[in-house]
């Protein structure tokens, strides 16, 4: 497995081509998530833009028959009210239908993000790249709903500044090419900002990732327990404001620029106008043509300042469109898992791991092997390997050199869903899912079919049985403050987590702490349960408690990355061994 473009160099997003490609993939987009909607909004938006050229035309031929009297004005006064009210009328369908097209959008956007997230695999989702990806995707999913309404509002403020200067056109040529020609400062300001926004992208998701990171740690009731007990929630809420204060400094940046930009472009927009004012009044062709001609340039202002806007949009949504169409190009590798029950023989040769930024290697040379049936434990003090060495089993970082064989091949032959079928995996920051307890057993496990019966068999081996027996809806109550559920204890939480991988059943169990949160006695229950289902199951147990090494088959002690002694609880607990020094306030 490899990482996922991790050191790939972003795309340029901000060329005539990708801009095309932006504005024709948000095409695609609307039209695969509701082409009813999109082709009324096209309708409505096409009708809208030839409105202000035909009113232009009705106010010539009102002023020309003005002074044939009421009657001979009577036909154009009427045809010029019924286009101002058909403005007013299809502008507003217009909004709603947009409105309702581009919800539509954004809702098929998010379920797709999830969807693509959710078909990663682990070593894929820690990718920093990817993360940034993601969460940039995730806050750009509003934006990208509206692409479709401003590529369509662009097109359609071209086709009104186009159809305003061929209305304008017969009183004067040159007004009409004025009018037109003031599209440019603003595209040219647009595509000038769109730049800065791509090339800043990253670093500005990156900022803003972590500045709602940790205001979810200031507003989770769990975390800002923790905080406003120990009175330093106004720390977190300082790294929160530097976070945002970043963030927030990149926006400015870009809007400035585009600030700048957008008072140049006016300017420029302005005399153009000016001149096309001028020229009407040279060219004007009598009273019909200067009312008509100062009318349509009044209204190609407005047409031409909306294209352009209309138009930025479409360019500065570009980089966004990139990232998103990049994240879905990711290969994935985290397809159905098909779980493997039975497996025979986990050996690990010679690993070892050194982190990216660091010169010291975090693992060295670590061999450990096991069979079915065996309960090996991994043990040191914090910063030893034994996180990064369950880390390299799984296959979730990458490798200085070792191999790991499952039953005798090459595990890293294997796809990512191959190898992870074959594991089952409790850290000590185990998920607290906020679902019905039925729900959150049954994420052990990748069926649909999960009988209430298992779930029951997953919770009584977890010793959670009784718990949830005694809750008010049994497997039907909601766990968690956040949605009116019952709140648990950190321990009823790991039980929780616990019985997810009795349900999975996998050949290779992986327990990371597995009982940090559970009182001692509690504790005895869990690891005979574990001892009485061992038969089946290779189980791996990482622990900082004594006591609960007695019953391992094999103990292996890690020290500065390295495994350093190995052998049964009696053999490492002897007097002069690192063990025993480690553990001396246990073992007394």
């Amino acid at each position: 497995m490899t990482k996922a473009g991790a050191d790939a160099a972003p795309p340029r997003s901000t060329g005539l081509r990708s801009i095309l490609g932006g504005a024709v993939w948000s095409l695609c987009e609307a039209a695969r998530s509701n082409p009813r909607w999109l082709a009324l909004s096209l309708l409505a938006s096409l009708l809208l833009a030839l409105v202000p050229a035909g009113q232009v035309r009705a106010v010539a031929w009102l002023v020309g028959t003005a002074d044939d009297g009421v009657r001979a004005a009577a036909l154009p006064l009427l045809v010029l009210t019924a286009l101002v009210g058909a403005g007013l009328v299809v502008g507003s369908a217009e909004n709603l239908v947009g409105q309702r097209a581009s919800v539509r959008l954004m809702h098929g956007m998010n379920d797709r993000l999830a969807r693509t997230a959710a078909a990663m695999d682990a070593r894929q989702i820690t990718d920093p790249r990817t993360h940034a990806l993601l969460e940039g995707s995730r806050e750009s999913t509003f934006l990208l709903s509206r692409g479709p309404g401003g590529v369509i509002n662009a097109v359609c403020s071209l086709v009104a500044a186009v159809a305003l200067g061929a209305a304008i056109w017969p009183f004067s040529p040159l007004a009409a090419g004025l009018v037109v020609l003031a599209l440019v400062p603003n595209l040219v300001n647009f595509a000038w900002a769109a730049g800065m926004q791509d090339a800043r992208f990253e670093e500005g998701a990156t900022h803003g990732a972590r500045f709602r990171y940790l205001l979810d740690q200031l507003v989770g009731a769990r975390t800002a327990t923790e905080l406003a007990t120990l009175g330093t929630a106004t720390k977190v809420a300082d790294d929160a404001g530097a976070a945002h204060a970043r963030f927030s400094r990149i926006n400015d940046q870009i809007y400035a620029a585009l600030l700048r930009g957008d008072i140049i472009g006016g300017a420029v927009t302005a005399v153009l106008l000016g001149g096309a004012l001028l020229a009407v009044l040279a060219e004007g062709g009598g009273a019909a043509g200067l009312s008509a001609g100062v009318l349509g340039v009044i209204a190609g202002l407005q047409s031409t300042r909306s294209a352009g806007y209309a138009l930025g949009d479409v360019i500065s949504l570009a980089p966004r469109i990139a990232r998103f169409r990049e994240l879905e190009e990711i290969p994935t590798g985290a397809p159905q898992q098909d779980v493997v029950a039975e497996v025979r023989r986990l050996e690990a040769t010679s690993l070892s791991v050194t982190y990216p930024g660091q010169e010291r290697p975090a693992l060295q040379d670590a061999t450990l092997h096991a069979t079915a049936g065996e309960t090996i434990a991994l043990v040191g003090i914090n910063g030893a390997g034994k996180t990064t060495l369950v880390s390299a089993l799984l296959g979730v970082i990458d490798l200085d050199h070792g191999t790991v064989e499952i039953d005798g091949s090459d595990a890293s032959a294997l796809t990512a869903a191959q190898r992870f079928s074959r594991f089952s995996l409790v850290t000590q920051e185990f998920g607290r899912y906020e679902m019905t307890v039925r729900d959150a057993v049954a994420l052990g496990s990748t069926r649909t079919d999960i009988a209430d019966e298992e779930i029951w068999a997953a919770l009584d081996a977890a010793r959670a049985g009784e718990l949830v027996r005694r809750l008010p809806g049994g497997l039907d109550t909601m766990l968690g403050p956040q949605f009116d559920g019952v709140g648990l204890s950190g321990g009823q939480w790991q039980r929780i987590a616990l019985a997810r991988i009795h349900l999975r059943g996998a050949g290779i169990r992986v327990l990371d702490e597995p009982t940090s949160a559970i009182d001692a006695e509690a504790e005895q229950e869990v690891f005979a349960q574990l001892r009485e289902t061992a038969a089946g199951h290779i189980t791996v147990v990482v622990s900082h408690r004594a006591w609960t090494l007695r019953g391992m088959d094999r103990i292996h002690l890690l020290d500065e990355g390295r495994i350093v002694e190995s052998g049964d609880f009696e053999e490492l607990a002897a007097p002069g061994t690192r063990f025993s020094e480690i553990f001396a306030q246990q073992l007394s």
